[in-house]
């Protein structure tokens, strides 16, 4: 026997998790632009040490492309590391545009010593703590590192509300930055690259709540980095 069920038309509306919990629009929003520096030249690291390491020519047209970028993001305010790659990557922005850069020592990179030795990527978190030698020191080491960048964070996020801040500095630090806000383990925040030039976009509103909208983007650049990604340790 054919039974055929006819359902006249009804005018459903298909609701999305945001729609179900009826989000309250909270503005102004601050949106902070996580921005790893150019490349810098490693040939010379040897002579003027990590913190004086100035920009390579590949670098200085990284920093050509990335100002297109940034002078559509239209920035208010500019953070930079101490160190000069970050603060060269920065400076003919700020120039163009009039803006001071803000210099701040918590932004310098972070020295990551033995993490990046931890290859037991597919082992759970018991099994490397029972195999791998000092994770427990290593995992409590990040904790810490993220508890760091979240009041970093907050403090740009206080003096800044409402506006738009772009925050020149290092990839481990953005790594520390994005990993704290996702609360992961230091599995993840080796498992995370962040390209020279990249930008990542934060967003929070006026309660504090927090989003990223992306991360590692580099689509201002005309080709993805030519590098060995698993010596990127090498060179931050």
């Amino acid at each position: 026997m054919d039974v055929r069920i006819k359902t006249p038309f009804v005018n459903v509306r298909l609701e999305t998790p945001y729609a179900k919990t009826l989000p309250v629009i909270n503005g102004p929003y601050t949106r902070i632009y996580l921005i790893r520096h150019c490349h810098p030249d490693y040939g010379v690291k040897h002579v003027v040490g990590d913190e004086k390491m100035p920009l390579s020519k590949l670098g200085l047209k990284q920093r050509k492309l990335l100002n297109k970028k940034l002078k559509q993001i239209q920035l208010e305010k500019i953070y930079a590391s101490e160190l000069l790659r970050a603060k060269e990557t920065a400076a003919d922005f700020a120039k163009k545009n009039k803006k001071r850069i803000h210099t701040d020592k918590r932004l310098n990179e972070i020295d990551w010593t033995e993490w990046y030795k931890i290859k037991y990527f597919n082992m759970s978190e018991k099994t490397r703590i029972r195999r791998v030698q000092k994770y427990k020191k290593i995992d409590k080491e990040l904790h810490q590192l993220h508890s760091k960048s979240r009041k970093l964070l907050a403090d740009i996020y206080k003096k800044n509300k409402g506006k738009r801040v772009g925050v020149f500095c290092h990839g481990n630090l953005i790594r520390a930055m994005v990993t704290s806000i996702l609360h992961t383990d230091v599995i993840v925040f080796l498992s995370m690259e962040i390209y020279q030039s990249s930008v990542t976009k934060l967003v929070i509103d006026r309660d504090g709540y927090i989003k990223i909208n992306y991360i590692n983007n580099i689509c201002h650049l005309p080709h993805k980095p030519d590098e060995d990604l698993f010596m990127a340790a090498l060179n931050q």
